[in-house]
C-alpha cells in the first residue's frame, strides 16, 4: 500500500488477531477506538487520524455526526450482519463502499438458538441456581415456529432434525422449505410450543411480535429471539410471562420497553437472557475477521468486494 492516508484503518471495537495482522501484513496502521471516547472526543484528541479510510465496525452505534469525523473514509466493513447501528443515508450518499459478513455466523447464532431452547425447556437456570430437581420437558416432537427464514432459520431448521420435531414456518414471501411447513403467521403462533425469531431489524419489522400477537401464543409456549431486540414489544412480553400467560423466553438480544427494562426481565424466573453473543465463537470471528480484512485491502486496492451491502 502507498504511504500517507491510505494505510490508516480504525477498529471499533477489537477483531480476531488474524484480521489485525492481515491489515498490518499488507503495511496498513491499525488503531483502536477506546469505548470510553465520543469519536469527536477521540479525534480532537488525536486529529491526524481524521484521514483514516478504512473502518472495521461490529455492533458499535455509528451517527451522521460521527461520519462526519471521518472526511477520508473509503469503506466500512460491517463485522456482522444487521446494519441498524449504520446511518445508511449519509453512508450512501458519500459513495462510501459498505460490506458485511452475512451468512458467517449462521452456524454460530444456530447453535445458540438451540441452546437457548433446551435451557428453556429444562429450566436450567433455575436449576442451577436452586440445586433443586426440576421438571422440565423434552424438545423431542414438540413444534417449533420459524418466523423469517434466512440462513440462520434454515441452519436451526437443520440442527432441529435429530429432535424429530414439527416445523412450521413463517417467511414475508413464499419459499421452499427444506424440512418444515410454511403457514400463515397467524397459525404459527398459535400452533408452536416453541417460537423462534429470525428477522432483520427494520421500520416494518419494529415491534412485530406486538400485543396482539403475543396473546395469541399458547401458555405454554416458549419464545427464543436471536435476531434483533426490536422485534418485540417487550412491554407486551413482559406482562405475559408475569402473569404465566407464556411458559418462558430467551432471548440474546435486547430492547427496553417504556415501562419494564431488562432488571425488570431478569427477576423473572422465566426468562434467560444472553448480552448478545450469537456471533461469540473463535471460529466466527477468525472468520468475520478475516473477511473485513479482505474487504478492506479489496477497497484499497480498486477490487470487487466480496460482499458488498445492497441498499
Amino acid at each position: 500500500m502507498r504511504s500517507g492516508s491510505v494505510n490508516l484503518i480504525i477498529l471499533t471495537e477489537p477483531i480476531a488477531d488474524n484480521g489485525r495482522a492481515l491489515l498490518e501484513k499488507s503495511q496498513l496502521t491499525v488503531y483502536q477506538k477506546p469505548v470510553n471516547l465520543s469519536w469527536q472526543q477521540w479525534l480532537t484528541k488525536r486529529p491526524e487520524l481524521r484521514v483514516a479510510v478504512g473502518l472495521i465496525i461490529r455492533a458499535s452505534q455509528l451517527t451522521e455526526h460521527d461520519l462526519e469525523q471521518l472526511p477520508a473514509l473509503k469503506i466500512i466493513a460491517r463485522h456482522g450482519v444487521g446494519v441498524d447501528n449504520l446511518p445508511l443515508p449519509a453512508i450512501q450518499k458519500r459513495g462510501i463502499r459498505l460490506t458485511y459478513t452475512p451468512g458467517i455466523n449462521a452456524q454460530s447464532v444456530a447453535e445458540l438458538t438451540l441452546a437457548l431452547m433446551l435451557m428453556s425447556l429444562r429450566r436450567l437456570p433455575e436449576t442451577i441456581a436452586e440445586q433443586q430437581r426440576l421438571t422440565g420437558s423434552m424438545l423431542s416432537g414438540k413444534t417449533v415456529g420459524l418466523i423469517g427464514y434466512g440462513t440462520i432459520a434454515q441452519t436451526v431448521e437443520k440442527l432441529l432434525q435429530p429432535f424429530a420435531v414439527k416445523i412450521l414456518v413463517w417467511n414475508h414471501r413464499p419459499k421452499k422449505i427444506l424440512y418444515g411447513k410454511q403457514v400463515t403467521l397467524e397459525q404459527l403462533l398459535q400452533q408452536s410450543s416453541i417460537i423462534s425469531l429470525h428477522m432483520p431489524a427494520l421500520p416494518e419489522t419494529r415491534g412485530f411480535l406486538n400485543q396482539e400477537r403475543l396473546k395469541l401464543l399458547s401458555s405454554q409456549a416458549i419464545l427464543i429471539n436471536t435476531a434483533r431486540g426490536t422485534l418485540i414489544d417487550s412491554d407486551a412480553l413482559y406482562q405475559q410471562l408475569k402473569n404465566q400467560q407464556l411458559k418462558g423466553a430467551a432471548v440474546d438480544v435486547w430492547s427496553a420497553g417504556e415501562r419494564y427494562d431488562l432488571a425488570d426481565f431478569q427477576k423473572l424466573a422465566n426468562f434467560i437472557v444472553t448480552p448478545h453473543i450469537g456471533a461469540q465463537t473463535a471460529e466466527t470471528l477468525a472468520a468475520s475477521a478475516q473477511q473485513c480484512a479482505s474487504e478492506v485491502l479489496r477497497c484499497l486496492r480498486g477490487e470487487k468486494a466480496i460482499k458488498l451491502y445492497r441498499y
